[in-house]
Protein backbone atom coordinates (compact mmCIF):
# COMPACT_ATOMS: atom_id res chain seq x y z
CA UNK A 1 0.00 0.00 0.00
CA UNK A 2 1.00 3.33 -0.80
CA UNK A 3 2.79 5.74 1.64
CA UNK A 4 0.39 8.69 2.05
CA UNK A 5 -2.44 6.42 1.37
CA UNK A 6 -1.58 4.67 4.97
CA UNK A 7 -0.70 7.94 6.18
CA UNK A 8 -4.07 9.07 5.29
CA UNK A 9 -6.26 6.25 6.84
CA UNK A 10 -4.41 6.18 9.89
CA UNK A 11 -4.66 9.79 10.39
CA UNK A 12 -8.43 9.42 9.78
CA UNK A 13 -9.17 6.45 11.84
CA UNK A 14 -7.09 8.15 14.75
CA UNK A 15 -9.33 11.78 14.47
CA UNK A 16 -12.26 9.11 14.41
CA UNK A 17 -10.89 7.03 17.67
CA UNK A 18 -9.80 10.26 19.30
CA UNK A 19 -12.63 12.18 18.65
CA UNK A 20 -15.21 9.71 20.10
CA UNK A 21 -13.29 9.28 23.20
CA UNK A 22 -13.05 13.44 23.74
CA UNK A 23 -16.74 13.91 23.19
CA UNK A 24 -17.57 10.83 25.92
CA UNK A 25 -14.59 12.36 28.18
CA UNK A 26 -16.42 15.65 27.61
CA UNK A 27 -12.96 17.37 26.93
CA UNK A 28 -13.46 20.97 25.51
CA UNK A 29 -12.54 21.65 21.77
CA UNK A 30 -11.86 25.51 22.10
CA UNK A 31 -9.13 26.00 24.39
CA UNK A 32 -5.93 26.32 23.22
CA UNK A 33 -4.03 23.92 25.30
CA UNK A 34 -6.98 21.59 24.69
CA UNK A 35 -6.97 22.07 21.05
CA UNK A 36 -2.87 21.38 21.18
CA UNK A 37 -3.24 18.00 22.92
CA UNK A 38 -6.26 16.68 20.76
CA UNK A 39 -3.72 17.42 17.33
CA UNK A 40 -0.84 16.22 19.33
CA UNK A 41 -2.70 12.83 19.95
CA UNK A 42 -4.17 12.23 16.51
CA UNK A 43 -1.00 12.70 15.21
CA UNK A 44 1.12 10.65 17.64
CA UNK A 45 -1.12 7.82 17.26
CA UNK A 46 -1.32 8.02 13.54
CA UNK A 47 2.62 8.21 13.38
CA UNK A 48 2.70 5.11 16.19
CA UNK A 49 0.20 2.77 13.57
CA UNK A 50 1.40 3.54 10.03
CA UNK A 51 5.08 2.83 11.26
CA UNK A 52 4.58 -0.54 12.83
CA UNK A 53 5.86 -2.93 10.67
CA UNK A 54 3.57 -6.03 10.24
CA UNK A 55 5.09 -9.15 10.82
CA UNK A 56 4.71 -12.21 12.42
CA UNK A 57 7.24 -11.83 15.68
CA UNK A 58 6.57 -8.03 16.01
CA UNK A 59 2.39 -8.82 16.08
CA UNK A 60 3.11 -11.79 18.66
CA UNK A 61 4.64 -9.46 21.05
CA UNK A 62 2.18 -6.68 20.66
CA UNK A 63 -0.45 -9.83 21.24
CA UNK A 64 1.30 -10.87 24.06
CA UNK A 65 1.19 -7.73 25.56
CA UNK A 66 -2.22 -6.60 24.18
CA UNK A 67 -3.36 -10.35 25.96
CA UNK A 68 -1.78 -9.73 29.09
CA UNK A 69 -2.97 -5.47 29.67
CA UNK A 70 -6.48 -6.83 28.62
CA UNK A 71 -6.92 -9.52 31.69
CA UNK A 72 -6.11 -6.91 33.68
CA UNK A 73 -8.01 -4.30 32.74
CA UNK A 74 -10.40 -7.14 33.37
CA UNK A 75 -9.39 -7.92 36.74
CA UNK A 76 -8.98 -3.97 37.29
CA UNK A 77 -13.05 -3.74 36.55
CA UNK A 78 -13.92 -6.14 38.90
CA UNK A 79 -11.71 -5.13 41.78
CA UNK A 80 -13.94 -2.19 42.34
CA UNK A 81 -16.71 -0.62 41.04
CA UNK A 82 -14.85 2.59 40.79
CA UNK A 83 -11.74 1.60 38.88
CA UNK A 84 -13.04 3.10 35.81
CA UNK A 85 -14.01 6.31 37.26
CA UNK A 86 -13.20 9.45 35.54
CA UNK A 87 -10.34 10.56 38.17
CA UNK A 88 -8.78 6.61 38.31
CA UNK A 89 -8.47 6.71 34.64
CA UNK A 90 -6.98 9.89 34.52
CA UNK A 91 -4.42 9.14 37.42
CA UNK A 92 -3.61 6.04 35.62
CA UNK A 93 -2.81 7.60 32.42
CA UNK A 94 -0.81 10.19 33.78
CA UNK A 95 1.24 7.45 35.48
CA UNK A 96 1.43 5.42 32.46
CA UNK A 97 2.98 8.88 30.63
CA UNK A 98 5.19 9.44 33.09
CA UNK A 99 6.66 6.01 32.88
CA UNK A 100 6.65 5.93 29.89
CA UNK A 101 8.48 8.97 28.79
CA UNK A 102 11.81 7.22 30.50
CA UNK A 103 10.56 3.92 28.39
CA UNK A 104 10.99 5.54 25.27
CA UNK A 105 14.79 6.17 25.97
CA UNK A 106 15.13 3.11 27.32
CA UNK A 107 14.17 1.38 24.50
CA UNK A 108 16.23 3.02 22.20
CA UNK A 109 19.16 2.03 23.85
CA UNK A 110 18.48 -1.22 24.76
CA UNK A 111 17.75 -1.75 20.58
CA UNK A 112 21.07 -0.78 19.92
CA UNK A 113 22.59 -3.31 22.80
CA UNK A 114 22.99 -1.12 25.61
CA UNK A 115 21.64 -0.75 28.77
CA UNK A 116 21.08 2.13 31.69
CA UNK A 117 20.81 1.81 35.39
CA UNK A 118 21.19 5.39 36.35
CA UNK A 119 18.08 6.48 34.91
CA UNK A 120 16.44 6.36 37.95
CA UNK A 121 18.77 8.26 40.21
CA UNK A 122 18.68 10.23 37.31
CA UNK A 123 15.15 10.95 37.78
CA UNK A 124 15.85 12.05 40.85
CA UNK A 125 18.42 14.31 40.34
CA UNK A 126 16.91 16.25 37.58
CA UNK A 127 13.80 16.51 39.93
CA UNK A 128 15.50 18.14 42.72
CA UNK A 129 17.74 20.37 40.11
CA UNK A 130 14.35 21.99 38.08
CA UNK A 131 13.24 23.13 41.57
CA UNK A 132 16.14 24.66 42.98
CA UNK A 133 16.87 26.27 39.24
CA UNK A 134 13.68 27.47 39.28
CA UNK A 135 13.62 28.52 43.33
CA UNK A 136 17.11 30.67 41.77
CA UNK A 137 14.77 32.61 39.56
CA UNK A 138 15.30 30.96 36.16
CA UNK A 139 12.67 30.77 34.57
CA UNK A 140 10.24 27.51 34.10
CA UNK A 141 10.83 26.75 30.61
CA UNK A 142 14.63 27.63 30.78
CA UNK A 143 15.06 25.22 33.76
CA UNK A 144 12.97 22.67 32.30
CA UNK A 145 15.86 22.94 29.12
CA UNK A 146 18.88 22.80 31.46
CA UNK A 147 17.70 20.23 33.27
CA UNK A 148 17.27 18.86 29.77
CA UNK A 149 20.83 19.55 28.65
CA UNK A 150 22.06 17.93 32.18
CA UNK A 151 20.59 14.98 31.18
CA UNK A 152 21.77 14.98 27.70
CA UNK A 153 25.84 15.79 29.10
CA UNK A 154 25.48 12.58 31.23
CA UNK A 155 23.92 10.25 28.92
CA UNK A 156 26.83 11.67 26.37
CA UNK A 157 29.49 11.09 29.24
CA UNK A 158 28.32 7.60 29.67
CA UNK A 159 28.00 6.70 25.65
CA UNK A 160 31.69 8.41 25.91
CA UNK A 161 32.93 5.78 28.31
CA UNK A 162 31.86 2.87 26.95
CA UNK A 163 32.59 3.25 23.15
CA UNK A 164 36.21 5.24 23.84
CA UNK A 165 37.42 3.16 26.86
CA UNK A 166 35.24 0.35 26.35
CA UNK A 167 33.89 0.34 29.55
CA UNK A 168 30.32 -2.15 29.90
CA UNK A 169 27.39 0.07 29.78
CA UNK A 170 26.34 -2.27 33.37
CA UNK A 171 29.36 -0.86 35.05
CA UNK A 172 29.33 2.97 33.68
CA UNK A 173 25.65 3.46 34.39
CA UNK A 174 25.64 1.33 37.85
CA UNK A 175 28.14 4.07 38.83
CA UNK A 176 26.10 6.95 37.91
CA UNK A 177 23.14 5.57 39.57
CA UNK A 178 24.91 6.28 42.81
CA UNK A 179 26.82 9.44 41.53
CA UNK A 180 23.39 11.19 41.08
CA UNK A 181 21.69 9.88 43.87
CA UNK A 182 24.58 11.13 45.93
CA UNK A 183 24.45 14.70 44.53
CA UNK A 184 20.54 14.44 44.49
CA UNK A 185 21.06 14.11 48.32
CA UNK A 186 23.95 16.70 48.51
CA UNK A 187 22.24 19.43 47.17
CA UNK A 188 19.13 18.89 48.22
CA UNK A 189 19.04 18.06 52.51
CA UNK A 190 15.01 17.87 52.84
CA UNK A 191 12.22 18.55 50.40
CA UNK A 192 12.21 20.76 46.95
CA UNK A 193 8.84 21.74 45.72
CA UNK A 194 6.92 24.07 44.16
CA UNK A 195 5.73 25.69 47.45
CA UNK A 196 9.10 26.90 47.85
CA UNK A 197 9.18 28.43 44.54
CA UNK A 198 6.25 30.08 44.61
CA UNK A 199 6.66 31.76 48.20
CA UNK A 200 10.27 32.70 46.74
CA UNK A 201 8.52 34.92 43.72
CA UNK A 202 5.06 35.41 45.32
CA UNK A 203 6.01 39.12 45.99
CA UNK A 204 8.90 40.09 43.61
CA UNK A 205 7.70 38.50 40.48
CA UNK A 206 4.07 37.25 40.51
CA UNK A 207 4.63 36.97 36.80
CA UNK A 208 7.16 33.99 37.41
CA UNK A 209 4.37 32.00 39.27
CA UNK A 210 1.54 32.15 36.56
CA UNK A 211 4.34 30.57 34.40
CA UNK A 212 5.02 27.86 36.46
CA UNK A 213 1.51 27.19 36.66
CA UNK A 214 1.00 27.08 33.19
CA UNK A 215 3.99 25.32 32.65
CA UNK A 216 2.38 22.55 35.07
CA UNK A 217 -0.82 22.67 33.14
CA UNK A 218 0.60 22.33 30.05
CA UNK A 219 2.98 18.99 30.44
CA UNK A 220 0.85 17.62 33.33
CA UNK A 221 -2.71 18.42 32.56
CA UNK A 222 -3.07 19.83 36.63
CA UNK A 223 -5.08 23.15 36.92
CA UNK A 224 -4.17 26.33 39.08
CA UNK A 225 -6.73 24.22 41.56
CA UNK A 226 -4.49 21.39 41.74
CA UNK A 227 -6.73 19.00 39.87
CA UNK A 228 -6.01 16.86 37.36
CA UNK A 229 -8.27 17.17 34.39
CA UNK A 230 -6.36 15.83 31.43
CA UNK A 231 -3.69 13.30 30.92
CA UNK A 232 -1.09 15.41 29.57
CA UNK A 233 1.51 13.19 30.61
CA UNK A 234 0.42 10.48 27.89
CA UNK A 235 0.65 13.26 25.32
CA UNK A 236 4.02 14.06 26.19
CA UNK A 237 4.80 10.31 25.87
CA UNK A 238 2.78 9.59 22.74
CA UNK A 239 4.66 12.41 21.14
CA UNK A 240 8.00 11.12 22.11
CA UNK A 241 6.83 7.76 21.22
CA UNK A 242 5.77 8.76 17.48
CA UNK A 243 9.08 10.56 17.03
CA UNK A 244 11.15 7.55 17.70
CA UNK A 245 8.74 5.62 15.75
CA UNK A 246 9.10 7.90 12.58
CA UNK A 247 13.61 7.11 13.50
CA UNK A 248 13.34 3.53 13.95
CA UNK A 249 10.98 2.29 11.45
CA UNK A 250 11.46 4.79 8.73
CA UNK A 251 14.88 6.66 8.81
CA UNK A 252 18.71 5.64 8.10
CA UNK A 253 19.43 6.32 11.82
CA UNK A 254 17.20 3.44 12.68
CA UNK A 255 18.03 0.80 10.33
CA UNK A 256 21.63 1.58 11.74
CA UNK A 257 21.19 1.74 15.30
CA UNK A 258 19.20 -1.63 14.57
CA UNK A 259 21.92 -3.17 12.84
CA UNK A 260 24.30 -2.32 15.95
CA UNK A 261 22.04 -4.11 18.44
CA UNK A 262 21.80 -7.13 15.90
CA UNK A 263 25.51 -7.26 15.37
CA UNK A 264 27.89 -4.36 16.26
CA UNK A 265 30.74 -5.65 14.44
CA UNK A 266 28.74 -6.42 11.10
CA UNK A 267 27.53 -2.62 11.67
CA UNK A 268 30.87 -1.37 11.79
CA UNK A 269 32.74 -3.51 8.85
CA UNK A 270 29.58 -2.22 7.06
CA UNK A 271 30.95 1.76 7.26
CA UNK A 272 28.52 2.38 10.27
CA UNK A 273 30.09 5.18 12.74
CA UNK A 274 29.03 2.73 15.55
CA UNK A 275 30.46 5.06 18.50
CA UNK A 276 28.87 8.67 17.52
CA UNK A 277 25.36 6.48 17.08
CA UNK A 278 25.74 4.85 20.83
CA UNK A 279 26.66 8.20 21.97
CA UNK A 280 23.85 10.27 20.44
CA UNK A 281 21.49 7.11 21.95
CA UNK A 282 22.96 6.96 25.69
CA UNK A 283 22.62 10.81 25.38
CA UNK A 284 18.48 10.73 24.15
CA UNK A 285 17.76 8.02 27.09
CA UNK A 286 19.80 10.42 29.73
CA UNK A 287 17.79 13.29 28.45
CA UNK A 288 14.31 11.75 28.70
CA UNK A 289 15.17 10.89 32.35
CA UNK A 290 15.81 14.29 33.20
CA UNK A 291 12.57 15.43 31.17
CA UNK A 292 10.47 12.76 32.65
CA UNK A 293 12.49 14.21 36.02
CA UNK A 294 11.13 17.89 35.90
CA UNK A 295 7.77 15.94 35.02
CA UNK A 296 7.55 14.62 38.40
CA UNK A 297 8.70 17.40 40.22
CA UNK A 298 5.59 18.93 38.29
CA UNK A 299 3.19 16.51 38.82
CA UNK A 300 3.72 15.15 42.85
CA UNK A 301 4.30 18.75 43.74
CA UNK A 302 7.34 17.85 45.66
CA UNK A 303 10.04 15.81 45.87
CA UNK A 304 12.48 14.00 48.33
CA UNK A 305 16.42 13.02 46.64
CA UNK A 306 16.97 9.64 48.38
CA UNK A 307 13.34 8.31 46.94
CA UNK A 308 12.63 10.52 43.99
CA UNK A 309 12.73 8.07 40.72
CA UNK A 310 13.80 5.33 42.89
CA UNK A 311 13.66 1.67 40.82
CA UNK A 312 12.61 3.69 37.98
CA UNK A 313 15.21 2.03 36.12
CA UNK A 314 14.05 -1.74 36.94
CA UNK A 315 10.53 -0.30 35.89
CA UNK A 316 11.66 0.85 32.55
CA UNK A 317 13.39 -2.51 31.62
CA UNK A 318 10.47 -4.17 32.75
CA UNK A 319 8.07 -2.28 30.63
CA UNK A 320 10.52 -2.14 27.78
CA UNK A 321 10.56 -6.32 27.40
CA UNK A 322 6.97 -6.59 27.73
CA UNK A 323 6.60 -4.32 24.86
CA UNK A 324 8.83 -6.55 22.97
CA UNK A 325 12.23 -4.85 22.81
CA UNK A 326 14.82 -7.60 23.09
CA UNK A 327 17.37 -7.60 25.76
CA UNK A 328 19.90 -8.93 23.10
CA UNK A 329 19.43 -6.04 21.08
CA UNK A 330 18.21 -5.39 17.40
CA UNK A 331 14.78 -5.79 17.79
CA UNK A 332 11.34 -3.79 19.06
CA UNK A 333 8.53 -1.60 18.26
CA UNK A 334 7.78 1.92 19.14
CA UNK A 335 4.10 1.24 19.62
CA UNK A 336 4.98 -2.52 21.85
CA UNK A 337 7.48 -0.19 24.53
CA UNK A 338 3.94 2.66 24.83
CA UNK A 339 1.61 -0.77 25.56
CA UNK A 340 4.47 -1.89 27.74
CA UNK A 341 4.51 0.91 29.84
CA UNK A 342 0.69 0.11 30.49
CA UNK A 343 1.24 -2.63 32.40
CA UNK A 344 3.02 -1.64 36.05
CA UNK A 345 0.35 1.40 36.09
CA UNK A 346 -2.32 -0.98 36.42
CA UNK A 347 -0.50 -3.61 37.91
CA UNK A 348 -0.04 -0.51 40.29
CA UNK A 349 -4.03 0.05 40.59
CA UNK A 350 -5.45 -3.36 40.69
CA UNK A 351 -2.75 -4.15 44.00
CA UNK A 352 -4.13 -0.74 45.39
CA UNK A 353 -8.04 -1.94 44.83
CA UNK A 354 -7.02 -5.21 45.96
CA UNK A 355 -5.21 -3.97 48.95
CA UNK A 356 -2.25 -6.35 48.04
CA UNK A 357 0.72 -5.28 50.70
CA UNK A 358 3.06 -3.40 49.20
CA UNK A 359 5.67 -5.89 49.61
CA UNK A 360 4.05 -7.62 46.88
CA UNK A 361 5.39 -5.29 44.63
CA UNK A 362 9.20 -6.31 43.55
CA UNK A 363 8.49 -10.14 43.57
CA UNK A 364 5.50 -8.93 41.26
CA UNK A 365 7.76 -6.79 38.76
CA UNK A 366 10.60 -9.76 39.06
CA UNK A 367 7.64 -11.74 38.19
CA UNK A 368 6.76 -9.94 35.06
CA UNK A 369 10.21 -9.12 34.05
CA UNK A 370 11.26 -12.97 34.21
CA UNK A 371 7.93 -13.93 32.16
CA UNK A 372 8.46 -11.23 29.77
CA UNK A 373 12.13 -12.36 29.19
CA UNK A 374 10.92 -15.97 29.00
CA UNK A 375 8.65 -15.08 25.49
CA UNK A 376 11.31 -13.31 24.35
CA UNK A 377 13.24 -15.87 24.17
CA UNK A 378 10.51 -18.89 22.70
CA UNK A 379 9.69 -16.21 20.29
CA UNK A 380 13.29 -15.79 19.36
CA UNK A 381 13.51 -19.54 18.91
CA UNK A 382 9.88 -20.29 17.46
CA UNK A 383 11.70 -17.75 14.73
CA UNK A 384 15.15 -19.28 14.12
CA UNK A 385 12.79 -23.06 13.41
CA UNK A 386 10.64 -21.46 11.10
CA UNK A 387 13.21 -19.59 8.67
Amino acid sequence: MNEKVKLFGALLGSTIVVDAIWIVADFPFTQAVYLFWLIALIVSLALLFVTFELSLRNLQRIAGVSLLLTGLLIGLGSSNEMAFGRSNVLSVLNRHGELGIICVGAALLIVIGGIDLSVGSLVGLSAVSFGLIMESGVPPIFALISVMLMGFFFGACHGLLVTQLKLQAFLVTLCGMFVYRGIARSICKGQAGMIDVIKAHQETAPSFNESLLQLRFWITGINPDERLVFPAQLVVMLILAAIAAVFLHRSAYGRYWYAIGFNEQAARYSGINVWRHKVIVFAICSMLAALAGAVLFLSSGSVYPSSAGQEYELYAITAVVLGGVSLRGGEGTALGVVLGAMVLPVVRTLMNFTQCPDEWIPWMIGLILLGGAIVDELIRRRSRVTR
